[in-house]
């Protein structure tokens, strides 16, 4: 059984924070972060995002995060200074997951803005990590932040105050980085009329 746990709830020996989502079958454990199965007792690293690690217990894994702004350090089994561990891994930002963007009218805004931030080279995505939309020329359209599989959404604001031929031109999602963690990234996409 793979638990999942959300809060802050400080944990001794290794200075982690749990964080979770919920509560998920163990055959959802991949080989590539490691099984509790046959009673492993310890931490595995989790391949998917190093911010993260799996404490096994009784042939049980929970997924833990590490303190804010550290990763998994499996050589040593404890949360470190990303620069101590490794360096900064790539992301990929890739737009328009949902497909392109809608201009409804300048009274009525741009629709269905999208990104999905991902780890580079890896299917996993980053949840809960900002992503700005902004227009070609760099002027912010709207913020959010995205979900468990690393996707973000949002609509501007009614009654937009740019231009239509730079809106047209398209929109750009930027994922600023997580100092010494995750490099930043940014896509671009169309924008068309409705």
């Amino acid at each position: 059984m793979l638990r999942i746990v959300k809060g802050l709830a400080a944990l001794a020996a290794g200075a982690a924070f749990a964080l979770g989502l919920g509560v998920v079958p163990a055959g959802a454990v991949g080989t590539t972060e490691g099984s509790c199965a046959g009673g492993v007792t310890g931490r595995l690293p989790r391949a998917q995002d190093q911010r993260f690690y799996v404490q096994c217990g009784g042939g049980i894994a929970t997924v833990l995060a590490c303190p804010t702004g550290q990763v998994y350090a499996p050589e040593r089994q404890l949360c470190d200074d990303p620069e101590r561990v490794r360096p900064a891994v790539a992301t990929a930002a890739t737009a328009a997951t949902a497909g392109p963007a809608k201009l409804n009218g300048l009274l009525f805004g741009v629709k269905n803005l999208s990104a999905t931030v991902r780890i580079a080279d890896a299917p996993a995505g980053l949840d809960g990590v900002p992503v700005t939309f902004t227009t070609l020329g760099g002027r912010t359209l709207c913020t959010a932040v995205t979900d468990q599989f690393g996707a973000a959404r949002c609509d501007t604001p009614a009654r937009l105050t740019i231009p239509l031929d730079e809106i047209l031109r398209g929109y750009r999602a930027n994922y600023a980085g997580i100092g010494g963690i995750y490099l930043g990234s940014s896509a671009t996409a169309p924008v068309s009329l409705l």
